[in-house]
């Protein structure tokens, strides 16, 4: 259900949170929910239901986010030295001994999920939508959602750092 409050204002609100969600805080989060307030600002009249405001704006930013996602994957790849030396620097960036904060874990291992994984725990965790709309949004059934939260929940279980102590369980 669309707020009564400003739509550029609503929609960089919700974009900003599934971009930082899913690509953690900082200049490219913001950037993507920018850009995705100006796509709403642009295309506004497109909207036959205006109800329908925030699912439409959970769309446009689901798809920004992840042309980001995809565009650092790509930088990332580019750039990673041939050798096992990438591997042995994130390894030592991940604090064994429990020190990690509940966000930092939480970034972390959503890092590590597959792309549909992420989507599906941000838009019920960060934005506490129901199976419903996370369907509509994502484009897909219920049970997909159910299947995909499972698995990433099962997933993020598993994950060595989700059993250290101080980290999540």
């Amino acid at each position: 259900m669309a707020s009564q409050t400003d739509p550029a204002l609503r929609a960089l609100t919700l974009a900003t949170r599934t971009a930082v969600a899913m690509l953690g805080p900082g200049d490219e989060a913001h950037d993507v929910a920018q850009e995705v307030a100006l796509r709403v600002l642009e295309r506004r009249r497109q909207l036959r239901d205006p109800e329908k405001f925030d699912a439409w704006v959970h769309r446009i930013a689901v798809r920004e986010t992840l042309r980001a996602q995809r565009k650092r994957t790509h930088r990332r790849r580019a750039e990673a030295p041939l050798d096992e030396t990438s591997e042995a620097l994130a390894a030592a960036a991940i604090d064994l001994d429990g020190q990690l904060d509940a966000a930092a874990f939480a970034r972390e291992a959503l890092s590590r999920l597959g792309e549909r994984e992420r989507l599906v725990l941000v838009l019920r965790y960060v934005h506490d939508l129901p199976d419903s709309q996370i369907a509509a949004i994502l484009d897909c059934r219920r049970g997909t959602v159910n299947s995909l939260l499972s698995r990433a929940r099962d997933r993020m279980r598993a994950m060595p750092i989700a059993t250290q102590e101080g980290g999540a369980r």
